[in-house]
């Protein structure tokens, strides 16, 4: 196999992969393979119908479950390969983001046994649900935008992303990120992300919007639409000494980007107890499993 760094321009090559597949999990979109893949820390290659994925971030390779042309196919000939390579070059045969279709492609394969993977969950909701906030769990979520709209009236507005404002996102990113450890989670690559998200945005369909308050920007976000029904959210940052200003982001993004959809996927929590909790917090509809395979 010949794993190779991943530039924008393969998109439509990764997609032609994806996309029969049918995938509701954010790990497989163009977008979150570019973004994190810098640095070569993802890199694919592409053997005998199949497409397969190496990911390295510092603490020991292991592969994505691989995709072929064909979901129906021999899919125990692509698993079966990537293990070889594996163990030719001293990597543990770790499969990760094994969900939907491919977890159904795995359960056909006798030689592979799955286990879950709890924190690597998506979090999915409904666009009437984040948009609307309806309902007692939701009530504390909407007097925060009602406070904030009341304490920022006439000093806010809601403006679209563009690759131009790069410069305004990665200055309001490093005052977010003052007082983080360097190991932080979120903090680990996650600048390199943003730069590659911005920087290309329109050639991977992305999708952004701000909020400035007094001229300056407090607060962003970028997602694009996976399909006819579900979108996903790939960043999102606020200035933490505001309070609301996550939850009003949240909403005004859904609102006027995604209002035509049904489903928002928020990507997972990483095993992360503050995150989880403020998931947890939005009412999720469902989350998209994800499992974890092995060769017995």
């Amino acid at each position: 196999m010949d794993f190779r760094s991943i530039d924008v321009s393969m998109k439509s090559m990764v997609e032609g992969y994806s996309a029969p597949w049918k995938l509701k999990c954010s790990e497989y979109t163009f977008t979150n393979l570019f973004i994190w893949g810098a640095q070569d820390k993802i890199r694919i290659a592409e053997q005998d119908g199949a497409l397969f994925f190496l990911l390295d971030f510092g603490e020991g390779s292991f592969m994505f479950a691989p995709l072929t042309r064909d979901p129906g196919g021999d899919y125990e000939k692509a698993l079966d390969a990537a293990s070889a390579w594996c163990r030719k070059h001293g990597v543990a045969p770790v499969f990760r983001a094994v969900s939907g279709a491919i977890r159904d492609a795995f359960l056909r394969c006798p030689g592979y046994a799955l286990e879950e993977d709890r924190d690597n969950f998506d979090y999915v909701y409904t666009v009437g649900g984040l948009r609307d906030l309806a309902g007692k769990k939701l009530h504390a979520k909407r007097n925060h935008i009602n406070q904030f709209m009341s304490q920022y009236a006439g000093r806010y507005e809601y403006v679209r992303l563009n690759p131009d404002m790069l410069f305004e996102c990665t200055e309001l990113y490093n005052e977010w990120l003052q007082g983080k450890p360097p190991s932080d989670p979120d903090a680990v690559g996650e600048y390199v992300a943003i730069r590659a998200l911005i920087t290309h945005m329109d050639a991977l369909g992305v999708v952004g919007a701000g909020v400035r308050i007094d001229g300056r920007l407090k607060a962003y976000t970028l997602g694009e639409r996976m399909d006819s029904e579900m979108a996903v959210v790939h960043i999102e940052k606020a200035d933490t000494d505001i309070p609301g200003l996550f939850t009003v982001i949240n909403n005004l993004f859904v609102k006027n980007e995604f209002a035509d959809l049904t489903w928002v996927n928020r990507e997972e929590d990483m095993g992360l107890e503050g995150l989880r909790r403020a998931k947890l917090s939005y009412n999720p509809a469902y989350l998209i499993e994800k499992y974890v395979g092995r060769p017995l």
